[in-house]
């Protein structure tokens, strides 16, 4: 099993490299990585750790996963078993921003949330697409334009 360390990356750094050698697995005919992201300097959950995880549960079609935690009790690492190619940035970036606009976010925040890892130019395509396409629905309140998952039937 090929390991890929990624701590110390910034989160942007970390899932492009990890991109980098999902492919390299593919192609090499690699039957799993383990992949240490580590678990967050608060126990909780670090953002790399979080992405990872969620671009794999977002994409079952590409690749099945086990986390550390359902292993071995770690959960600083993850278990990758590719089968093909992960889908590009922004279809991992447009399901993150509708799962975190489950309540109701401004775009401050929502860029805040994503900049690390995605151009804010990316992330204003994002909104605009998702808005047009009726994923996210919008509201004024206070002034300030706010941005909703239109499945969810809150305000």
């Amino acid at each position: 099993m090929r390991e890929l360390d990624l701590h110390g990356m910034k989160t942007a750094d970390a899932m492009s490299f990890f991109m980098r050698e999902y492919d390299n697995a593919l192609e090499s005919g690699s039957s799993s990585l383990k992949v240490i992201h580590g678990y967050g300097s608060g126990g909780v959950g670090g953002d790399t750790r979080r992405c990872i995880r969620a671009l794999l549960s977002a994409n079952p079609a590409c690749v099945d996963y086990v986390a550390g935690e359902d292993v071995d009790g770690n959960p600083g690492y993850t278990v990758v078993y590719p089968k093909r190619r992960l889908p590009s940035g922004a279809t991992g970036l447009y399901d993150s921003i509708i799962q975190f606009c489950s309540s109701p976010k401004t775009k401050s925040a929502i860029v805040r949330r994503f900049v690390r890892r995605t151009p804010e130019s990316e992330i204003d395509r994002a909104l605009r697409d998702l808005e047009n396409r009726g994923r996210l629905r919008t509201f004024f309140r206070n002034g300030r334009k706010h941005y909703i998952d239109s499945r969810s039937g809150r305000v």
